[in-house]
């Protein structure tokens, strides 16, 4: 198991079914989320847009780290959606220090600034990034598969602080 881990503030959408999953061939989706196993309009809409073969199952963070942690889905591929930046940072301190982060889409605020048309990011979660990258991570900019990832590391070194 070598799971792919997305911030995707809209978790399971489109750019997911119809791109992402036929490109990797995931057999298995996983939301790390505190907020998201709560709810269960959120819960139906996405088994109702994963397709059938392809496993779903929603944790809380702490929950979700233990089961990546321990490798419970064995040779799976694995989708690993995270709603945002600060679930990202919860899930690798909770003990799942992942190598990869891909980061597609993180909507539009007044306090953040654009990356590309799908990924905006404030201040703060620029140093929680930071903060990653410092202990490993390849922290990679991707809305689509067909996409040139753009480096999180080399766009902030090339930046003045």
């Amino acid at each position: 198991m070598n799971p792919f881990y997305r911030i995707d503030n809209r978790l399971v959408h489109g750019q997911i079914i119809a791109t992402w999953m036929p490109h990797l061939r995931y057999q298995r989706i996983l939301i790390a989320s505190d907020d998201v196993p709560e709810n269960a309009l959120q819960m139906t809409m996405f088994r109702m847009a994963i397709p059938q073969a392809v496993a779903f199952d929603a944790q809380p963070i702490k929950a979700a780290a233990r089961t990546l942690s321990t490798r419970v889905f064995g040779n799976e591929r694995v989708l690993v959606l995270l709603q945002n930046v600060e679930d990202a940072v919860r899930l690798f301190n909770a003990g799942n220090p992942f190598a990869n982060l891909n980061i597609g889409n993180v909507h539009h605020s007044p306090e953040r600034r654009r990356f590309t048309n799908a990924v905006y990011l404030g201040e703060g979660e620029l140093e929680q990034l930071r903060v990653l990258i410092e202990r490993g991570v390849r922290v990679e900019i991707q809305s689509l598969p067909t996409e040139t990832p753009i480096d999180l590391k080399q766009t902030l070194a090339s930046e003045p602080r």
